[in-house]
């Protein structure tokens, strides 16, 4: 005679088993790719990394003229990489404009990452930017910090060096504020 609550607790419990399995095979497959993507950036030479010289990066304005971010001419600023589709973007370009009021000696720059305008333009309007909106047609930053998502804001000094990667979105604009007023207390000492 076979015994059918015997076979509905060895279902269960491979079943168990095979979901345990797969989270751990998740866990392992993501450290993993996490790992050798830390690897083959740090074996990039041309990685852009805290304390560089900001990169000479040429970009484009809305109305398509080409600028090149420089410290000698925007001072002390907060560079943000951003894309309309990213979620988390597009929650913190607000927080990123607020931010600006209370940093005045720091330049906020809202790059765009390889984006048309009919996708930049309704963004500026929905959270009415004031900041300076860039666009980055080549994802030369994307390359130049080997970074794999959005968002990313670089902090660089008035005499252009980095001094912080932010690498994912801020959600306080507390956390926005001690970064610009580190590069301003910098502005200070000098």
């Amino acid at each position: 005679m076979y015994d059918n609550s015997f076979s509905q607790k060895f279902y269960r419990r491979t079943r168990k088993l095979l979901q345990l399995a797969i989270v751990i095979l998740t866990i392992v497959g993501i450290a993993v790719v996490v790992w050798f993507q830390a690897q083959s950036a740090s074996k990039r030479p041309d990685i852009v990394k805290v304390g560089d010289k900001l990169p000479q990066i040429e970009l484009l304005q809305l109305d398509g003229a080409p600028v090149t971010l420089d410290a000698a001419t925007n001072g002390a600023m907060l560079i943000n990489l951003w894309a309309s589709w990213c979620k988390p973007c597009i929650n913190e370009l607000p927080l990123l404009n607020d931010a600006q009021a209370f940093a005045p000696n720091v330049s906020f720059v809202a790059v765009n990452m390889q984006e048309e305008l009919e996708r930049i333009k309704p963004m500026i309007e929905r959270y009415d930017l004031t900041m300076q909106v860039l666009r980055d047609e080549q994802l030369a930053w994307k390359r130049a910090l080997g970074v794999q998502g959005y968002p990313v804001s670089v902090l660089v000094d008035a005499n252009g060096i980095i001094q912080h990667i932010h690498v994912g979105a801020y959600t306080e604009i507390e956390e926005i504020l001690a970064h610009t007023a580190k590069l301003a207390s910098m502005m200070q000492d000098e």
